[in-house]
């Protein structure tokens, strides 16, 4: 009999709160759209800075940056690299940065809206005090850094050079993609509770991560579709309103679908809310983050340091002393010195053995070039011995006359992170 009346009275208490959320108007629809049009304009305004602002930023640094005659080639580099080989890395990133910028500012929001539409749709759930939203606003911000710790190791994968570690690379960023999407639109819930970012990642990876997975790519899987498949001759501005307004979108649903997830996950288990993660995982969480930290810190200083080192080396001028040239064949091999004229502009000693200059052009098999000098102080101008080894074709060997007057260049080789070569034409 007990038993029977404590199931009456649930279902009594029950029907009482579906009565109660259906008297009170609903206001989750509105916060909702207010969301959604906040969200908008955020990332509207950024978008059109980076539109109108971005060519003009490109074009000032190049000019402060780089000498005029390697404009070019920089500029050619820059495209091949940021839109061919790394751009479903900056796609994805792009997609994530647009997360992190609507949860660092407009975190308020989707408090309000979380906490409407879970006081609508699941009355019976107890109210939870609310945390102060600076509180929340810090936990943004940790998500974000934590985001970007994870993109710039794929990143760090990305350049490595190698096919498997690229494709490793995009897959993993957009493996973060989805967590980023799943765990910030998750986070509100859980908030409430007195959970922070590292003890949500505990609770969802031990108890859902089926759920949260499926979360993250129902809410950001349309936006990376979109832009696989968006037609080529669409305008810019058209394809990034559509991504922009189905990436918010896929926002503010997955704020929605976040109090579902993590009102069945109380339902099963009334006191999972109240256990905190255990201390070694929060030991392990804090100390990979800051290994994390500390291993990127350490790569992206030596790929700043060497990007300095090549803008030094851009900054010289090289010329040519074609008149001093000679040039001797031994075998199948071809054996030219030829005296280059550098001027250093740049703010710091030029170390001539740090010059990895190659050659091509037609007859040549391979080549190998030698540079004989001292170290270049700043404002000074030396000569130096440019002494090239080329491996002959026997086409060249056979008609020598030709191969002289044939046309040939020299590039500079820059080592990682520019691996790529960027062409410095020494002969004309």
């Amino acid at each position: 009999m007990k038993r029977l009346g404590r199931k009456a009275q649930k279902k009594t208490q029950t029907k009482s709160y579906k009565q109660i959320s259906e008297m009170e108007p609903k206001l989750t629809k509105y916060w909702f759209v207010i969301y959604v049009l906040a969200a908008l304009l955020i990332l509207g305004g950024f978008l059109n800075l980076g539109i109108h602002l971005g060519p003009k930023l490109e074009i000032w640094l190049l000019a402060k940056l780089v000498p005029e005659v390697w404009h070019s080639a920089v500029d050619d580099l820059i495209h091949r690299l940021f839109f061919e080989e790394f751009r479903t890395f900056l796609v994805t990133t792009g997609f994530g940065l647009g997360i992190i910028i609507v949860g660092m500012t407009l975190f308020p929001l989707k408090e309000k809206l979380s906490t409407i539409y879970e006081l609508e749709r699941f009355p019976e759930l107890k109210k939870q005090r609310h945390p102060p939203l600076w509180r929340q606003g810090l936990e943004e911000v940790k998500l974000a850094f934590l985001y970007l710790l994870l993109q710039g190791m794929s990143l760090f994968l990305a350049v490595q050079g190698y096919p498997f570690l690229a494709a490793l690379g995009a897959t993993l960023s957009i493996a973060y993609l989805v967590t980023a999407m799943a765990l910030d639109h998750c986070s509100p819930f859980f908030q409430r509770r007195n959970h922070k970012i590292h003890g949500i990642i505990w609770i969802l990876l031990r108890h859902a991560p089926l759920r949260t997975t499926l979360l993250g790519l129902i809410c950001i899987g349309p936006v990376i579709i979109l832009e696989r498949h968006l037609s080529a001759s669409l305008e810019p501005t058209a394809a990034i309103a559509i991504l922009v307004f189905t990436e918010v979108l896929g926002m503010a649903c997955a704020t929605l679908l976040g109090c579902h997830l993590g009102s069945a996950l109380l339902k099963k288990e009334t006191t999972l809310f109240s256990q905190h993660p255990p201390k070694l995982w929060t030991f392990s969480y804090r100390i990979t983050v800051c290994i994390l930290a500390v291993w990127l810190g350490v790569f992206f200083s030596w790929w700043g340091n060497g990007i300095y080192t090549h803008y030094q080396i851009m900054r010289c001028q090289y010329q040519p002393l074609w008149k001093k040239t000679k040039f001797k064949v031994r075998g199948t091999k071809a054996l030219i010195s030829l005296p280059l004229r550098i001027q250093n502009e740049s703010s710091k000693p030029l170390d001539v053995g740090k010059l990895k200059i190659g050659m091509e052009g037609e007859g040549i098999l391979d080549g190998e070039v030698l540079l004989a000098g001292s170290s270049i102080q700043t404002g000074e101008t030396s000569i130096v011995l440019l002494n090239f080894e080329a491996q002959l074709t026997e086409e060249a060997l056979s008609d020598l006359p030709r191969f002289l007057k044939a046309e040939y260049s020299a590039h500079l080789k820059f080592e990682p992170p520019l691996s790529t070569p960027i062409t410095l034409e020494l002969f004309p």
